[in-house]
């Protein structure tokens, strides 16, 4: 067996220190990883809740909108039907099978209505 010379044992713990020196500094950077990823984590999260509160408050806003929309449209709609019943209304007898039998004959399969050819 051979003898272990002070310049070894000198060698071996200059190893030793290295060894340890090198784990320290992997375990640091691990560490320092590990910090990083954490608070990417946390920006992460907190962008998505900021985007997902923004698009929350524009789908709102956007619901609001096409609610405001379609309540203009129906009332519209419904003063344009008034204003129709009203002048049907006033319109006399003849003048009024005239009228619906027109409006008949774009609806029945077939086109005009035969009672039309009869009154014109």
């Amino acid at each position: 067996m051979k003898r272990m010379t002070a310049m070894d044992d000198e060698l071996l713990s200059d190893i030793l220190a290295a060894e340890r020196d090198i784990r320290l500094q992997i375990e640091d950077l691990k560490r320092q990883t590990e910090e990083r990823l954490e608070k990417l984590r946390q920006e992460i999260d907190q962008t998505l809740g900021d985007e997902t509160r923004s698009l929350q408050h524009e789908r709102e806003q956007a619901l609001a909108r096409a609610e405001q929309t379609a309540r203009q449209e129906a009332n519209a709609q419904l003063a344009e039907a008034r204003a129709f019943a009203a002048r049907l209304e006033n319109l006399d007898t003849p003048e009024l099978e005239r009228v619906v039998i027109r409006h008949l004959s774009r609806i029945l399969p077939g086109g005009a209505d035969d009672r039309q050819d009869e009154q014109t």
